[in-house]
């Protein structure tokens, strides 16, 4: 039998043939968003997380923490008019507080015009005015995505940059204050304007190129328009071209002179309404050169560790009368910082190794870097402290502005710079077999942190009394505009016990505020008029007298405040029946501050009270002349022509006032004893009329002259 030969294994000794990459782009350090497919549903699921968490800001109410003269109480959105629309965009009647950011005072406008409360003299809805603060906060978040994409990262990173950005505590000021309307409306144009930019680096075809310039442009504007931190756009760019690796630095400069110009102009017309209000003068602690600079390396360190551990948070950081040990140290921790960026900015110029190509999108990955190299990780940290200082260095208090050394809100857009870092990173390692785990483990325990810390800091926002007692908990023994301002609170909601103590608190800190004792004086005052203190009203009118006085005695700064001391001490006196007294400090009040309103509607009633009408008809004109929509000014005017016998021009002022609130019951009444007098008897019983159809009650000799 013939032998078989046992079969073999058959060896392939064939040399595998590596998978086909694709060739590197002319720029190496990122990929086009398009090599991140499947973008959108990820995109969604980040923006309905972020929503879900602010979701509770919807329910919260205004603060009495600049939401009042920036919206309840702002003189151009009382009536919305094409006159209020002029008035919104004028430097001087249009700044709030030396702010000048009409954008955001214009959406008001819309919102309380066509989502108020009701249609004729709609008033504002808190809810509304919250629910869009998230809108645009969750707008903003979208174009961070966008962004972070165009700039190479793949979609992990990106959503996780997304993510981060969304949901970080810092954030919360930005979106759950109802004033801060004006950072999310910059930041929207910001982010939009740097994607854009991204996409116009990469542009081949000239006419594609014109129209993203221009959009850029059109959004730089807007975007300065809503706040003055914009003036950080054309320096974000720069960081954007460094990530870009682009090097024609004469072309970078000249495409950049139309937005330093914009920028430009929005920080001067800033700084001019700064100081119309006196806000860059440093009255608070008469710090020395020296000092401000420790106060601007000691913020820029404190935003450093709350990036990570956000503690605490608060509305008011207020100065020290001595600075802090940590300033003196902050000095070191910031030139050492700048030495580890110099360092990586080093490295990244002598580390050329590796290639950059783009992801195998079969794979899963989307990662955008098919190979991470030493350039590409010394590089991204140049570019994160770069644009975190472009758009933190003006807001340091190196130069004093506002009352307090650091706000939260000033890191809205800065920390996009440091998201952007740790998403780089996490995109890294998150697939590596050796960290992949780890990397993962602390993104997740990072994000659940900042989301409970951020769902916690929302309820701090829910109205003035949780905001400043929330204060009142980190700094009421060092400083009293906590307790004053919680008391007001409790004012406007008319508990005067409890505001009359917190006032009392305000006084114990600062016994030297001359606004602690006038707030309390006009919550004694309020209280006496109120109806809830029967019996005690010549009590707590004389209470109110007392602090005036002595709030007039101290050291005053600002000739508006003692006008208004010297106007409420005069309606005081007037309500006393101390006539002669009340007219003379409601003069005085007059000469300090000749737009003082309130002191010619007091002595315009002191007036009346002494039927001195003729005298009253001129204070009520010159209150027109200030606020000429105010129905009921109108009709008080009219009031006074009657007694005076000027019937025909007491007819026009009631005229006006129903023209302007149509349901003042009052003027029709008034107008009809007016047109009575006249001798039209038809004119005067329809306007009687129509008094009793809105529910005015006439005397039975007004019912007989009437016939009704």
């Amino acid at each position: 039998m013939a032998k078989r030969e046992l079969p073999t294994q058959r060896k392939d000794i064939r040399k595998p043939q590596p998978r086909p990459v694709q060739k590197p782009t002319e720029n190496p350090s990122t990929s086009t968003e398009t090599n991140s497919k499947n973008w959108l549903w990820p995109t969604l699921l980040v923006l309905a997380i972020t929503t879900i968490l602010y979701w509770p800001s919807i329910k919260n109410d205004y603060v009495n923490w600049d939401d009042d003269p920036n919206i309840t109480k702002n003189p151009n959105l009382e009536y919305i008019d094409d006159q209020a629309i002029k008035n919104i965009f004028d430097l001087e009647k249009g700044n709030v507080i030396g702010n000048y950011n009409p954008l955001p005072i214009y959406t008001f406008a819309l919102e309380k015009k066509y989502l108020g409360e009701n249609k004729f003299g709609a008033k504002f809805n808190p809810h509304v005015t919250h629910a869009i603060n998230l809108v645009l906060h969750v707008g903003v978040v979208f174009f961070v995505i966008k962004l972070c994409l165009a700039l190479g990262l793949g979609i992990w990173g990106a959503m996780f940059a997304g993510l981060l950005f969304g949901i970080h505590p810092m954030r919360v000021e930005s979106v759950a204050w109802a004033t801060e309307r004006k950072d999310v409306l910059f930041a929207i144009f910001y982010f939009a304007a740097l994607w854009i930019y991204v996409k116009w680096t990469r542009a081949s075809e000239t006419p594609k190129q014109i129209g993203l310039y221009l959009m850029m442009l059109g959004l730089a504007v807007l975007s300065g328009l809503s706040k003055v931190q914009s003036v950080s756009l054309p320096l974000s760019m720069l960081a954007i071209d460094l990530w870009l690796r682009r090097t024609d630095y004469k072309k970078m400069a000249l495409e950049k002179i139309l937005f330093f110009g914009i920028s430009m102009k929005v920080g001067l017309t800033n700084l001019e309404t700064l100081k119309m209000v006196g806000s860059t003068e440093d009255t608070l602690t008469n710090y020395t050169f020296l000092d401000r600079l420790l106060v601007g390396t000691y913020s820029f360190f404190t935003y450093l560790y709350k990036l990570f551990v956000p503690v605490p948070m608060s509305p008011m950081y207020p100065y020290e009368r001595k600075l802090p040990t940590m300033a003196y140290v902050s000095p070191l921790i910031f030139i050492a910082f700048w030495g580890f960026i110099l360092w990586m900015w080093l490295r990244s110029q002598k580390n050329e190794g590796g290639k950059f190509v783009g992801e195998d999108a079969n794979k899963g990955n989307n990662l955008g870097f098919s190979v991470f190299n030493s350039k590409n990780d010394s590089l991204v940290w140049v570019f994160g402290a770069l644009f975190f200082m472009f758009n933190v260095m003006f807001v340091l208090q190196v130069f004093a502005a506002g009352q307090g050394y650091l706000a939260d809100r000033f890191t809205y857009v800065a920390y996009f710079g440091f998201f952007f870092v740790a998403a780089y990173f996490f995109e890294k390692y998150r697939t590596s077999v050796r960290f992949g785990n780890l990397t993962n483990g602390f993104a997740g325990l990072f994000l659940l942190f900042f989301a409970v810390m951020t769902f916690n800091q929302i309820k701090i926002w829910q109205n003035g009394g949780t905001l400043w007692t929330h204060v009142a908990e980190l700094e009421g023994k060092t400083i009293s505009l906590c307790w004053g301002n919680r008391a007001q609170y409790y004012r406007d909601q008319g508990d005067f016990e409890k505001a009359m103590a917190d006032y009392s608190t305000a006084i114990s800190v600062s016994p030297n505020r001359q606004d602690h004792l006038n707030s309390r004086g006009k919550t004694y005052f309020d209280a006496a008029m109120s109806g809830k203190y029967k019996g005690r009203e010549r009590e707590l009118t004389e209470k109110a007298i007392a602090d005036y006085r002595n709030a007039l005695t101290k050291d005053i700064a600002k000739p508006k405040d003692r006008s208004e001391t010297q106007a409420n001490l005069g309606a005081a006196l007037a309500a006393s029946g101390q006539f002669g007294p009340a007219i003379q400090e409601l003069s005085k009040a007059i000469e300090i501050d000749p737009t003082n309103k309130n002191a010619y509607l007091n002595r315009s009633l002191a007036f009346f009270s002494t039927q001195q009408y003729a005298r009253a008809v001129e204070d009520y004109t010159k209150i027109l002349e200030i606020e000429p929509r105010n129905a009921n000014i109108w009709y008080e005017r009219g009031l006074c022509k009657n007694g005076i016998q000027q019937y025909q021009s007491a007819v026009e002022d009631f005229n006006k006032a129903i023209s302007l609130d149509p349901g003042l019951g009052l003027a029709y009444l008034e107008r009809a004893k007016a047109k009575f007098s006249l001798g039209d008897q038809a004119g005067a019983r329809a306007d009687a009329q129509k008094a009793v159809q809105l529910k005015v009650k006439l005397n039975e000799r007004e019912r007989a002259a009437f016939g009704l």
